[in-house]
């Protein structure tokens, strides 16, 4: 490789990997098999459920509680009703399963009946109820599998009081939940967070053909969100299973924009694809059976999506992994001389400086949207802002490094940083920390003069990064302005040129 092109490794090996791992939505699928999920048939349900607000206890949500009763039964399941008081809440959760099947253990599918008082509620959840009641239908086209249960709760937007009041009733019981909700309208659906034995959740993912996103890190963010599901009320039960959103599109979240021309064809077929996967593969695994004699809220598991497939490594790899990217920065014989000090310094000003810009933009956003402290997600619009956070957080290092270089070498000092940081997030959190280590690795062997092999790490770099990319600024919100300044830098300042050759 030229040596002025082997400077660009990385940057051409990112570029490559991103391409091959930026999410594709499918096609809805119209006229299908009988077994197959059909988007088509979903978005159907949408339209005549998500009409008007139906919250809880409102003669909307009574008729679409029998919409919902009619289409379940149809798909020769039984359904019962399961009224409920938590405290001064009273609701009714819908229980579906096949013909003389209990109602307690199994492989259930969850979503809620109601929407915000103001929202019909398109994406939030009639997204999820039509991607469940459609994936019943398809796996019941040959005679509902015994294992195979539905729960449609009620009250989740005041307090996920359906689901307090079905553990409550059944608390010694064990399930695989697989629960659909929504954030937002559009885009890839994400699998942010599981329950239950890492080895049996994720075996049945990779069996499952599930294409929809999937990282370990979802969940540490999810936790730094204000938002709840049902399904942490199952997994603090023990209930092991996944949870699913969108999160594209999010200025529709409650609010009276929530219509069904608003939802994304592309990610209601994606979700339905993953649902029935998922379900069928723990069905013939035979349901709650496959969990061993685990259950509940197992150690967190290392996992990202790769092009497709999802990888799963231990945590312990992860620490490894990335104690050796920090003993291969730190090695003798590094291509260049000095620049430690100044580098590291210069990494550092570049940090702080990106999160002071986050917060002038910040400060900035309200004269520009007036409501923009009072919305509960974003506003229209919100991708120009999430796309100026991006382009400040790149120039800002790149303008900080710049500088440092007119004084002397610097990138032995600056990958040398981002290398550290990667090992400890690694050790430390290793279910987020992994992210860091294709980019540690990429600069390391940068580091080591090794260009080609930089540009490989790099490629994975990519391809790890580029769904994380895609997904964490709509999911923080730019409110969050100050954190995603500096996303680029703690991301991506491994992309920083070489050190130059020692002479």
């Amino acid at each position: 490789m030229a040596p002025r092109l082997a400077r660009f490794a990385p940057l051409i090996g990112f570029l490559v990997g991103g391409a091959a791992g930026w999410p594709r939505l499918p096609a809805p699928v119209g006229d299908a098999p009988p077994d197959r999920f059909s988007g088509e048939r979903a978005l159907a349900h949408v339209r005549t459920w998500a009409s008007a607000p139906r919250p809880s206890g409102s003669a909307r949500h009574a008729e679409v509680l029998d919409a919902l009763e009619a289409s379940l039964v149809a798909s020769g399941l039984e359904v019962t009703r399961h009224p409920f008081t938590t405290g001064k809440v009273r609701g009714v959760n819908l229980v579906a399963t096949a013909p003389g099947a209990d109602d307690r253990d199994g492989v259930w599918l969850v979503a809620h009946s109601d929407s915000a008082p103001r929202s019909p509620g398109a994406a939030d959840d009639g997204f999820g109820l039509a991607v469940v009641v459609e994936a019943a239908r398809a796996l019941s086209a040959g005679g509902p599998p015994p294992g195979l249960k539905v729960l449609l709760t009620d009250a989740e937007e005041l307090g996920l009081h359906g689901a307090r009041a079905e553990v409550g009733r059944v608390p010694e019981a064990r399930r695989v939940v697989i629960n659909v909700e929504a954030r937002g309208a559009s885009g890839p659906v994400y699998m942010f967070q599981t329950a239950g034995p890492p080895d049996a959740v994720l075996g049945a993912w990779r069996r499952s053909g599930c294409r929809a996103q999937a990282t370990s890190l979802a969940r540490t963010v999810y936790e730094l969100l204000p938002n709840d599901t049902d399904f942490t009320v199952f997994r603090r039960a023990g209930w092991a299973g996944y949870d699913f959103a969108l999160i594209h599109d999010a200025w529709r979240y409650h609010s009276p924009d929530d219509v069904p021309e608003g939802l994304d064809p592309g990610s209601v077929q994606q979700a339905g694809d993953c649902v029935t996967g998922l379900a069928r593969a723990w069905l013939e695994a035979g349901g709650v059976e496959a969990l061993g004699g685990g259950g509940g809220d197992g150690a967190r598991p290392v996992y990202a999506q790769l092009a497709g497939p999802t990888m799963v490594v231990p945590g312990v790899l992860a620490q490894v992994l990335g104690l050796g990217a920090l003993g291969l920065a730190l090695a003798p014989g590094a291509t260049g001389r000095g620049g430690r000090v100044r580098g590291a310094v210069a990494w550092l000003v570049a940090a702080g400086l990106c999160v002071a810009a986050g917060f002038g933009l910040l400060a900035l956003y309200p004269h520009l949207r007036a409501d923009f402290w009072e919305r509960a997600a974003e506003a229209p619009g919100a991708g120009g802002r999430f796309v100026g956070l991006a382009l400040v957080g790149a120039a800002i290092p790149a303008l900080v490094l710049a500088v440092a270089r007119r004084r002397g070498p610097a990138e032995r000092g600056w990958h040398g940083v981002g290398v550290g940081l990667a090992a400890a997030a690694a050790f430390w959190e290793p279910a987020a920390g992994y992210l860091l280590l294709p980019g540690a690795y990429a600069g390391a062997l940068a580091l080591r003069g090794r260009p080609v092999a930089a540009g490989l790490a790099a490629v994975l770099a990519g391809l790890l990064l580029a769904p994380v990319l895609q997904a964490i600024y709509p999911a923080l919100g730019s409110r969050a302005a100050p954190v995603l300044a500096v996303l680029p830098l703690l991301l991506l300042g491994w992309l920083a040129p070489p050190p130059p050759a020692a002479r």
